[in-house]
């Protein structure tokens, strides 16, 4: 029974070191495949136990790893949809060899359908098989739980970059390797049930206090070793070139969004501009539904697409995604684009996305970012500065004129585009040089194309890194109660009159904040100043900015710079906690060394090397189970024969033999001249066998877990 429970154990290790890949592949897909793998393996090694020799189960319980990811994994290789065919057989043994490699060059955690987590379920299985042996084949204490320890050890390396966190699984595994070591090395089920609850009180407390305890931000992640492979640029037409073409067919359904947010969605951010048009650096990497780059802040918002005639790879999404769920999906983790890389038409996806929030305290004293790239305009053809640069720079200083701040020089940016220009749907397409300055200086109409090209030339010249942002309004609803404003969640469809440029400005500790520096069409021009699309956040903000004082204010440096306020984590305040923590962190320490300390200290002195000094142990352990019993006796203050005397008038007549024996081969291993041979050992431990029995017969639980939990069990 006692070999059993161990094994039992040992699946528990072998499972709880593969769930700790949670941070590598998505939990829903990692349970079934590391269930499978921690306990057949078990089952297997307890059913051929006796029956075969370790040299025939291994074999065995190959075969069966082999069937199972067959079965599970490549059921396109295997024969009958579970045998290990030739294919099977060569996928899986590939699939474990390039696992780890996949892992360190994509986006954590892997796709659902990710063939490496072919990895886990062979280091799950070859765990819980080695466990298991051991278990079986020794009487080693804690040797079957290493087994399970590299299994977690890889968790924790390649979970690095993940988004799960390791300390509950570690937590876990630390309280099953000493309940494992509870179950092989207890005298009796008794200490078993006292020691059980024990345990989980202490899995408890270091699931509680150890994610407040002081430990690095960000822990040495070994993909820094590894090669990245390049992202993956993905070609398309500009979609700042079909803005023209969708506001020419206005009923033309894009897609269909179904969320609860009135957000604007964003398709593509273009940062390159070489003259003529813009363009996106982005590069693209798979990913598993994690969208590095913006962890946390802002408030959480779920959109599920529905792609219709939308051209291009771009998909839409609100703000800065943070996870995505879908086929055949890339991310550019610098910016959060997403493209598709399959069939578009009637392809559907779900986005979880943060939407930014900002206050005009913040935008105030905030500085440009020092980002070159956002700041380079080109030359012309013949490597000359074109006449458009200089005009564009009298422009933008006419235009801020008299603004005091970085922020408050692009909000005035944006409002003199909004009242000196027209947004007009049938204005020609272009965004070039030419183009911009004939918009600028002559036409004065133009679309919302026109206007984000300016403002991110504008803002360019002046000393603004800036970029354009090419979307969508939210959408009309197309059910009861699910138009925009209503906030009920419903499908909403979005057309190509939907379409929205805006342009975004990089500030240093804050990021990209949008500016819309289009006016509406209904009343733009003539003085109106309503931005068309623009959230109502962006609007208090921007008019909060304008309504600023003219007096001259100290222009922010490095030095006297106003750095944002990170967004409070859920939870409140970290102090707290971590006060909390040092006292929970010293009582687990203490309920840890009480736990463990007596019984390593018992087998030091049991498994001495002399035979004299087993016996001497022997005592001495003896003489700790006696004040268990509440008999007050200091090996140090009576002789062996006192002590005996004294504990048979307190336990009664059944310990005069094993307490006399004890004490004569005390006295002749400490002070008699003649040997003391293996068997007078053997002997007396198994006189303290006894008079423990007696002790546990007279001493109730309670009395002797209060012991056990007292200081003096530490010096016994």
């Amino acid at each position: 029974m006692r070999g059993l429970v161990s094994v039992g154990v040992v699946a528990l290790l072998a499972a709880t070191a593969g769930l700790a890949f949670d941070g590598v592949f998505p939990f829903a897909a990692l349970l079934p495949v590391v269930g499978l793998a921690a306990g057949v393996p078990c089952v297997l090694s307890v059913a051929l136990y006796g029956r075969l020799p370790l040299w025939g189960t291994i074999p065995v319980s190959v075969l069966g790893w082999l069937v199972a990811v067959s079965a599970t994994l490549f059921r396109s290789q295997a024969w009958l949809g579970f045998l290990p065919g030739p294919a099977a057989v060569r996928a899986a043994l590939l699939g474990v060899r390039d696992a780890g490699g996949r892992l360190l060059t994509t986006i954590l955690p892997a796709a659902p359908d990710s063939t490496a987590v072919v990895l886990a379920s062979f280091l799950v299985w070859a765990a819980a098989l080695a466990g298991a042996e051991i278990a079986l084949r020794s009487r080693s204490v804690m040797l079957p739980a290493l087994a399970a320890l590299p299994v977690l050890a890889v968790a924790v390396v390649l979970g690095v970059a993940g988004s799960g966190s390791v300390v509950p699984y570690a937590a876990v595994f630390a309280g099953l390797t000493l309940l494992l070591g509870l179950v092989r090395a207890a005298r009796s089920a008794g200490t078993i049930a006292v020691g059980v609850p024990l345990l989980a009180c202490l899995v408890l407390a270091a699931v509680v206090t150890a994610p407040a305890l002081p430990r690095a931000e960000r822990p040495y992640d070994v993909r820094r070793l590894v090669e990245q492979p390049p992202p993956r640029p993905i070609n398309g037409v500009s979609a700042l070139d079909q803005v023209s073409a969708w506001l020419q067919n206005p009923q033309r359904e894009l897609f269909t969004v179904g969320t609860a947010s009135e957000a604007n969605l964003r398709l593509a951010v273009l940062d390159t501009f070489d003259g003529v048009t813009w363009t996106s650096g982005a590069g693209f990497v798979p990913t598993g539904g994690r969208v590095p780059g913006q962890e946390s802040g802002g408030d959480p918002v779920t959109q599920r697409f529905t792609l219709r005639k939308l051209p291009g790879p771009w998909l839409p999404a609100a703000d800065r995604p943070l996870l995505v769920k879908g086929a055949g999906i890339v991310v550019d983790p610098a910016t959060g684009m997403l493209a598709g890389t399959q069939a578009r038409e009637g392809m559907t996806y779900e986005v979880t996305s943060g939407i930014r929030r900002y206050t005009a305290e913040d935008l105030r004293a905030a500085v440009p970012a020092a980002d070159p790239a956002a700041l380079r305009l080109p030359d012309g053809p013949d490597g000359r500065t074109p006449p458009q640069r200089a005009r564009l720079l009298a422009i933008a200083r006419r235009a801020t004129a008299g603004a005091q701040s970085p922020t408050q020089r692009a909000a005035r940016l944006a409002a003199y585009l909004r009242k000196h220009a027209v947004n007009d749907v049938n204005a020609p397409p272009g965004h070039g040089y030419r183009s911009i300055e004939f918009f600028l200086t002559e036409s004065r109409r133009g679309t919302t194309e026109q206007f984000a090209a300016s403002f991110a030339l504008l803002a360019r010249a002046i000393g603004l890194p800036s970029r354009i942002v090419v979307g969508f309004r939210p959408g009309t609803g197309s059910g009861p109660g699910s138009g925009p404003g209503s906030g009920a969640g419903g499908v909403r469809q979005v057309r190509g009159g939907d379409v929205l440029a805006w342009a975004e400005v990089e500030f240093d500790g804050i990021g990209w904040v949008p500016f819309y520096p289009t006016p509406s069409r209904t009343r733009s021009g003539g003085g109106g100043d309503v931005a068309e699309g623009a959230p109502k956040q962006a609007r208090e903000i921007e008019q909060a900015i304008n309504s600023d004082s003219s007096e001259p204010k100290p222009t922010p440096t490095a030095a006297n710079r106003a750095t944002p306020t990170p967004a409070p984590r859920p939870g409140g305040s970290a102090g707290p906690l971590v006060w909390a923590a040092v006292p929970a962190a010293a009582l687990l320490v203490y309920l840890l060394a009480v736990l463990v300390v007596p019984p390593l200290r018992r087998m030091r002195r049991r498994r001495a090397a002399a035979p004299a000094a087993r016996v001497v142990g022997a005592w001495r352990q003896t003489v700790a189970r006696l004040r268990v019993a509440g008999i007050p006796v200091r090996s140090d203050a009576l002789t062996a024969g006192e002590v005996a005397s004294l504990a048979e008038s307190v336990l009664g007549p059944a310990a005069r033999e094993p307490l006399t024996t004890l004490a004569d081969l005390a006295n002749l291993a400490t002070f008699g001249g003649a040997a003391v041979d293996q068997a007078d050992a053997d002997l007396a431990w198994r006189h303290f066998g006894g008079v423990d029995a007696l002790v546990r017969r007279k001493v109730g639980l309670a009395s002797r877990l209060a012991h056990r939990l007292s200081p003096r069990s530490l010096v016994g």
